[in-house]
């Protein structure tokens, strides 16, 4: 499954950083559900994200590597996990281009492949997918742009 998106970020480039960069932070804009984050080193967490799915929440446990950062351009990661029994793997990024002092262009690519039973579902979950990526980055824009202003103030 390939998702993308992208959007304009009224905040500077090296505040948006300083969110994406922090897998805490960036957990914070996850509209779809909680995360709870375990740091196990400089580059690896344990993200449990618990979603709503039907009648009880779904919890998803994933391994979290950062493979790639370029402050405060560029951040790459990837994952690995279970879901309903199948393997969960992706890769993803998200690029940061200055565009003003207080004006950031905000890119996000992720690929992401199921397993097992949910494997045969890729083409019908992508779309639900596909959106919870925008409203988290929807959240995290909306979260950063009042960070920004009451910065100014």
């Amino acid at each position: 499954m390939h998702l993308s998106g992208e959007t304009g970020i009224a905040a500077s480039r090296q505040r948006v950083w300083e969110t994406i960069s922090n897998p805490n932070r960036a957990a914070e804009s996850n509209s779809s559900g909680q995360a709870q984050i375990e740091k196990i080193d400089d580059s690896h967490y344990k993200v449990t994200v618990s979603a709503p799915s039907g009648v009880m929440p779904l919890n998803v446990v994933l391994d979290l590597a950062i493979t790639e950062t370029n402050a405060p351009a560029r951040i790459a990661a990837s994952i690995e996990g279970q879901i309903m029994g199948g393997p969960i793997n992706g890769t993803g990024s998200i690029d940061l281009a200055e565009l003003g002092p207080k004006l950031t262009a905000a890119s996000w690519l992720a690929d992401v492949t199921l397993g097992g039973m949910l494997g045969g579902f890729e083409p019908m979950i992508q779309g639900p997918i596909q959106q919870a990526g925008d409203q988290a980055f929807a959240s995290l824009k909306e979260r950063l742009e009042a960070e920004e202003a009451a910065a100014g103030e």
